[in-house]
C-alpha cells in the first residue's frame, strides 16, 4: 500500500515538473521575443533614419561625369544635374585633320572626317581641296552653304547647276564618303585611279593637261594626309 502511495508521488512531482519546464520555456520564449523584436524594431528605425538622412544628398556630387559616363550620354547628365562637363579630349587624326583644315570652312567637318577609314579620310580632304579650296569656292543654294566641297552631283536637293546641296556637313561626309568608300571597294583606289571622279569612267574628252593637274594636286595632298 505505502509502494503505491509512493508511486503516485513520484508521478505526481514528474507532472509538476514536466509543467514547471513547459512555463519556463513558454516564459524564456516570451522574453526573447519582446527583448529581440524590441532591438529588430529599433534598427530598423534606426536604418529608416539613416536611409533619410543620405537621401537628401546628391550621391553624385564628387563624382566627375567624364570618368563615369559615356560621351554620348554626358551631354544630357550634365544638364540636368549642372555639372560643368568638358569634352572628351580629341583624337590624333581629328587634331591632324583640324590643324590642315584651320581656317577654311571644311574644318568644321573634322569630327565626321576622322571617323571614316583613313584612306577615305584623305580622299576627302585631297579632293576638296582641288575642288573647292576646303570649302571657300562651293555651290550653294538660296544663299545658304550646301556642305558640297567635292563637287558632288547627286539626285538631293540639286542645285541648277545639278550639285548636291547637302542639310548638314555630318550629310555630307556620310554620302560623299560613302561614294569613295565604295569606289575604293572597286580598287579605285590611288589619286590616278580616282580621277574618275572628275571626267568618268573615261576622260578622253577631257583636256589632257587639266586631267594631269587634276591627278597632280590631289596626288600632293593624299599623300601629305595618308602617309
Amino acid at each position: 500500500m505505502s509502494g503505491q502511495i509512493l508511486l503516485k508521488g513520484i508521478r505526481r512531482n514528474k507532472k509538476i515538473n514536466i509543467l514547471a519546464i513547459i512555463i519556463l520555456a513558454l516564459t524564456a520564449r516570451l522574453f526573447f521575443s519582446v527583448f529581440f523584436g524590441e532591438n529588430v524594431l529599433a534598427k530598423k528605425q534606426e536604418d529608416v533614419l539613416i536611409e533619410q538622412k543620405f537621401s537628401s544628398i546628391d550621391p553624385l556630387k564628387n563624382i566627375n561625369p567624364e570618368n563615369f559616363f559615356k560621351e554620348n550620354e554626358t551631354k544630357n547628365i550634365c544638364k540636368k544635374l549642372n555639372f560643368k562637363c568638358q569634352k572628351e579630349p580629341k583624337g590624333e587624326r581629328e587634331n591632324f585633320y583640324e590643324n590642315i583644315l584651320a581656317g577654311y570652312p571644311m574644318q568644321e567637318m573634322t569630327p565626321e572626317i576622322a571617323k571614316k577609314d583613313k584612306d577615305v579620310s584623305a580622299f576627302l580632304i585631297a579632293i576638296a581641296k582641288k575642288e573647292s579650296n576646303w570649302g571657300k569656292h562651293s555651290p550653294k543654294k538660296n544663299g545658304k552653304s550646301c556642305y558640297n566641297y567635292w563637287g558632288y552631283r547627286g539626285s538631293y536637293n540639286a542645285t541648277d547647276s545639278g550639285y548636291s546641296c547637302f542639310d548638314s556637313p555630318a550629310q555630307a561626309i556620310s554620302v560623299v564618303g560613302g561614294r569613295i568608300e565604295d569606289l575604293i571597294k572597286q580598287k579605285i583606289n590611288t589619286p590616278e585611279k580616282m580621277v574618275v571622279w572628275k571626267c568618268g569612267r573615261s576622260c578622253s574628252w577631257d583636256n589632257p593637261t587639266a586631267v594631269r593637274k587634276w591627278i597632280s594636286d590631289v596626288n600632293l595632298y593624299y599623300h601629305k594626309i595618308n602617309s
